[in-house]
Protein backbone atom coordinates (compact mmCIF):
# COMPACT_ATOMS: atom_id res chain seq x y z
CA UNK A 1 0.00 0.00 0.00
CA UNK A 2 1.38 3.17 -0.81
CA UNK A 3 2.18 6.14 1.43
CA UNK A 4 -1.04 8.41 -0.47
CA UNK A 5 -3.44 5.64 0.49
CA UNK A 6 -1.68 5.05 3.91
CA UNK A 7 -2.62 8.91 4.65
CA UNK A 8 -5.92 9.27 2.72
CA UNK A 9 -7.23 6.02 5.08
CA UNK A 10 -5.92 7.71 7.88
CA UNK A 11 -7.64 10.80 6.90
CA UNK A 12 -10.81 9.49 6.17
CA UNK A 13 -10.48 7.53 9.55
CA UNK A 14 -10.24 11.07 11.36
CA UNK A 15 -12.91 12.44 9.61
CA UNK A 16 -15.59 9.93 10.49
CA UNK A 17 -14.33 10.04 14.07
CA UNK A 18 -14.76 13.69 14.47
CA UNK A 19 -17.73 13.34 12.28
CA UNK A 20 -19.43 11.10 14.65
CA UNK A 21 -18.16 13.03 17.76
CA UNK A 22 -19.86 16.23 16.58
CA UNK A 23 -23.13 14.23 16.11
CA UNK A 24 -22.98 13.32 19.72
CA UNK A 25 -21.91 16.76 20.98
CA UNK A 26 -24.92 18.23 19.07
CA UNK A 27 -27.56 15.84 20.53
CA UNK A 28 -26.33 16.50 23.92
CA UNK A 29 -26.73 20.24 22.83
CA UNK A 30 -30.15 19.33 21.41
CA UNK A 31 -31.51 17.62 25.19
CA UNK A 32 -30.00 20.50 26.47
CA UNK A 33 -32.01 23.36 24.56
CA UNK A 34 -35.07 21.40 24.90
CA UNK A 35 -34.66 21.31 28.80
CA UNK A 36 -33.91 24.61 28.91
CA UNK A 37 -37.32 26.05 27.35
CA UNK A 38 -39.24 24.24 29.51
CA UNK A 39 -36.99 25.29 32.89
CA UNK A 40 -37.39 28.60 31.84
CA UNK A 41 -41.50 28.48 31.67
CA UNK A 42 -41.42 26.87 35.21
CA UNK A 43 -39.67 29.50 36.04
CA UNK A 44 -41.76 31.94 35.58
CA UNK A 45 -44.19 30.18 36.96
CA UNK A 46 -46.82 32.14 39.84
CA UNK A 47 -46.85 28.38 41.79
CA UNK A 48 -43.14 28.08 41.65
CA UNK A 49 -42.16 31.41 43.34
CA UNK A 50 -44.83 29.98 46.44
CA UNK A 51 -42.38 27.08 46.91
CA UNK A 52 -38.97 28.85 47.78
CA UNK A 53 -36.84 25.28 47.66
CA UNK A 54 -38.21 24.18 44.38
CA UNK A 55 -37.45 28.07 43.06
CA UNK A 56 -34.00 27.62 44.44
CA UNK A 57 -33.14 24.45 42.75
CA UNK A 58 -34.74 25.55 39.14
CA UNK A 59 -32.94 28.51 39.45
CA UNK A 60 -29.51 26.52 39.70
CA UNK A 61 -30.87 23.59 37.11
CA UNK A 62 -31.56 27.00 34.38
CA UNK A 63 -27.87 28.41 35.06
CA UNK A 64 -26.11 25.26 34.73
CA UNK A 65 -28.09 25.08 31.19
CA UNK A 66 -27.42 27.99 30.13
CA UNK A 67 -23.65 27.49 30.84
CA UNK A 68 -23.60 23.97 29.34
CA UNK A 69 -25.47 25.72 26.09
CA UNK A 70 -22.60 27.81 25.78
CA UNK A 71 -19.86 25.43 26.32
CA UNK A 72 -21.62 22.53 23.26
CA UNK A 73 -21.82 25.15 21.51
CA UNK A 74 -18.21 26.29 21.52
CA UNK A 75 -16.89 22.61 22.01
CA UNK A 76 -18.82 21.63 18.61
CA UNK A 77 -17.51 24.76 16.37
CA UNK A 78 -14.15 22.97 17.74
CA UNK A 79 -14.90 19.72 16.05
CA UNK A 80 -15.54 21.84 12.83
CA UNK A 81 -19.06 21.27 12.25
CA UNK A 82 -20.81 23.16 10.16
CA UNK A 83 -24.21 25.39 11.36
CA UNK A 84 -26.22 23.44 8.84
CA UNK A 85 -25.25 19.85 10.07
CA UNK A 86 -25.30 20.60 13.35
CA UNK A 87 -28.92 22.38 13.43
CA UNK A 88 -30.06 19.09 11.40
CA UNK A 89 -28.92 16.65 14.21
CA UNK A 90 -30.31 19.18 16.89
CA UNK A 91 -34.07 19.02 15.71
CA UNK A 92 -33.92 15.80 15.19
CA UNK A 93 -32.95 15.12 18.81
CA UNK A 94 -35.52 17.99 20.16
CA UNK A 95 -38.20 15.77 18.72
CA UNK A 96 -36.93 12.48 21.09
CA UNK A 97 -37.03 15.24 24.36
CA UNK A 98 -39.88 16.58 24.08
CA UNK A 99 -42.04 13.64 25.11
CA UNK A 100 -40.28 13.89 28.65
CA UNK A 101 -42.32 16.82 29.52
CA UNK A 102 -46.13 16.79 30.08
CA UNK A 103 -48.18 17.74 26.93
CA UNK A 104 -50.79 19.74 29.14
CA UNK A 105 -49.19 22.79 31.06
CA UNK A 106 -49.13 22.26 34.74
CA UNK A 107 -49.49 24.40 37.86
CA UNK A 108 -48.26 21.76 39.89
CA UNK A 109 -44.42 22.26 41.20
CA UNK A 110 -44.21 18.64 41.96
CA UNK A 111 -44.74 17.28 38.35
CA UNK A 112 -42.63 20.17 37.03
CA UNK A 113 -39.70 18.87 38.82
CA UNK A 114 -40.95 15.31 38.26
CA UNK A 115 -40.73 16.20 34.44
CA UNK A 116 -37.35 18.64 35.50
CA UNK A 117 -35.86 14.64 37.48
CA UNK A 118 -36.68 12.47 34.15
CA UNK A 119 -34.90 15.01 31.54
CA UNK A 120 -31.46 15.86 33.95
CA UNK A 121 -31.26 12.14 33.89
CA UNK A 122 -31.66 11.60 30.34
CA UNK A 123 -28.54 14.07 30.13
CA UNK A 124 -26.54 12.60 32.74
CA UNK A 125 -26.73 9.06 30.78
CA UNK A 126 -26.39 10.59 27.67
CA UNK A 127 -23.10 12.39 29.24
CA UNK A 128 -21.93 9.36 30.23
CA UNK A 129 -22.53 7.49 26.74
CA UNK A 130 -20.56 10.28 25.50
CA UNK A 131 -18.24 10.09 27.87
CA UNK A 132 -17.34 6.19 26.77
CA UNK A 133 -17.90 7.29 23.01
CA UNK A 134 -15.17 10.21 23.08
CA UNK A 135 -12.55 7.91 25.50
CA UNK A 136 -12.92 5.31 22.63
CA UNK A 137 -12.32 7.89 19.86
CA UNK A 138 -9.49 9.54 21.70
CA UNK A 139 -10.83 12.44 21.87
CA UNK A 140 -9.68 13.35 25.31
CA UNK A 141 -10.92 16.86 25.91
CA UNK A 142 -14.37 15.73 24.66
CA UNK A 143 -14.10 13.20 26.98
CA UNK A 144 -13.32 15.52 29.71
CA UNK A 145 -16.71 18.14 29.19
CA UNK A 146 -18.45 15.14 29.22
CA UNK A 147 -17.91 14.28 32.58
CA UNK A 148 -17.77 17.85 34.13
CA UNK A 149 -20.99 18.28 32.42
CA UNK A 150 -22.34 14.66 34.13
CA UNK A 151 -20.97 15.69 37.43
CA UNK A 152 -22.98 19.05 37.17
CA UNK A 153 -26.43 17.33 37.18
CA UNK A 154 -26.06 14.46 39.32
CA UNK A 155 -26.16 16.79 42.69
CA UNK A 156 -29.04 18.33 41.03
CA UNK A 157 -30.88 15.05 40.46
CA UNK A 158 -30.27 14.11 43.66
CA UNK A 159 -31.80 17.39 45.25
CA UNK A 160 -35.06 17.30 43.34
CA UNK A 161 -35.34 13.91 45.00
CA UNK A 162 -35.13 15.46 48.55
CA UNK A 163 -37.17 18.18 47.57
CA UNK A 164 -39.98 17.07 45.87
CA UNK A 165 -41.44 15.51 49.15
CA UNK A 166 -42.17 18.62 50.61
CA UNK A 167 -43.82 19.74 47.79
CA UNK A 168 -45.97 17.27 47.49
CA UNK A 169 -47.13 17.25 50.64
CA UNK A 170 -47.47 21.27 50.64
CA UNK A 171 -49.77 20.78 47.61
CA UNK A 172 -51.55 18.11 49.05
CA UNK A 173 -52.58 20.27 51.62
CA UNK A 174 -54.83 22.77 49.30
CA UNK A 175 -57.23 19.82 49.10
CA UNK A 176 -56.98 18.38 52.14
CA UNK A 177 -56.18 20.97 54.84
CA UNK A 178 -56.31 18.23 57.92
CA UNK A 179 -53.25 16.77 56.12
CA UNK A 180 -49.95 15.14 58.19
CA UNK A 181 -47.34 17.51 56.91
CA UNK A 182 -44.69 15.30 59.00
CA UNK A 183 -45.48 13.12 56.08
CA UNK A 184 -43.13 15.20 53.78
CA UNK A 185 -40.33 14.66 56.34
CA UNK A 186 -40.88 11.28 56.70
CA UNK A 187 -41.06 10.66 53.00
CA UNK A 188 -38.14 12.19 52.30
CA UNK A 189 -36.34 9.65 55.14
CA UNK A 190 -37.72 6.61 53.64
CA UNK A 191 -36.74 7.46 50.20
CA UNK A 192 -33.16 8.95 50.70
CA UNK A 193 -32.60 5.08 51.71
CA UNK A 194 -33.03 4.07 48.54
CA UNK A 195 -30.26 6.04 47.51
CA UNK A 196 -27.92 4.45 49.91
CA UNK A 197 -24.97 3.91 48.56
CA UNK A 198 -24.40 0.76 50.49
CA UNK A 199 -28.24 -0.25 49.27
CA UNK A 200 -27.61 0.45 45.68
CA UNK A 201 -23.95 -1.29 45.66
CA UNK A 202 -25.91 -4.40 46.96
CA UNK A 203 -28.52 -3.91 44.00
CA UNK A 204 -25.69 -4.18 41.50
CA UNK A 205 -25.62 -7.34 39.42
CA UNK A 206 -22.93 -5.97 37.17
Amino acid sequence: MSSHTMNSSSSDSMEKRVDTLRQYVSDMLAVEKHIHEAVRRQKGDESVTHQPQASQLINRIEQTLDDHIAGLESHVKTLQGNSTSVKAVVTSAMGAVAGLYDKVRTKQVSRMLRDDYTALSLAAIGYTMLSTSALALSDSRTAELAVRYLKDWTPLIAGISRVIPQVVAHELTEDHPNLDMSAGPESLRRTQEAWDAEHVSRGLSV
